[in-house]
């Protein structure tokens, strides 16, 4: 499971001081962003050079309870379903040992150069699959 902590900040919030719905779907892209670049570095220069993303082609959420400002969180993410051009990854939002969200994103392997989804290629399907399983 790769992990990241997040502290809710002010511009995350409406006036009550929750934060907005679409709030955590920021989030869950930085901590899979993160967890890329710590296995393959800067994004951006990876796509730019092999031509291939991913982009999420269906979300599933789970808003469990309120979230707010001040709140220190942390994103788990973990790999499901992978599968050869696609796989589905679970996040788990909690407050301290509170679940306060989880979610289902399916990403699609991409390749920006020729336009078309493509099979994910070994290296990468293992890094994927590392990521592991829920704890």
């Amino acid at each position: 499971m790769y992990k990241m902590p997040l502290e809710v900040r002010l511009s995350d919030t409406d006036v009550t001081g929750q934060v907005y719905y679409s709030k955590p779907l920021e989030w869950m892209e930085w901590c899979r962003v993160g967890w890329f670049q710590e296995k393959y570095g800067n994004f951006m220069k990876h796509v730019e050079n092999t031509g291939i993303t991913f982009f999420p082609s269906k979300v599933s959420i789970d808003y469990r309870k309120p979230i707010f400002f001040g709140d220190k969180l942390e994103i788990g993410m973990i790999s499901k379903d992978l599968k050869k051009v696609s796989f589905t990854l679970g996040y788990t939002i909690k407050r301290q040992e509170e679940v306060v969200l989880t979610a289902d994103i399916v990403m699609a392997c991409f390749d920006t150069k020729s336009k078309r989804l493509v099979k994910i290629e070994g290296g990468m399907m293992e890094h994927i699959n590392g990521i592991g399983q829920a704890v």
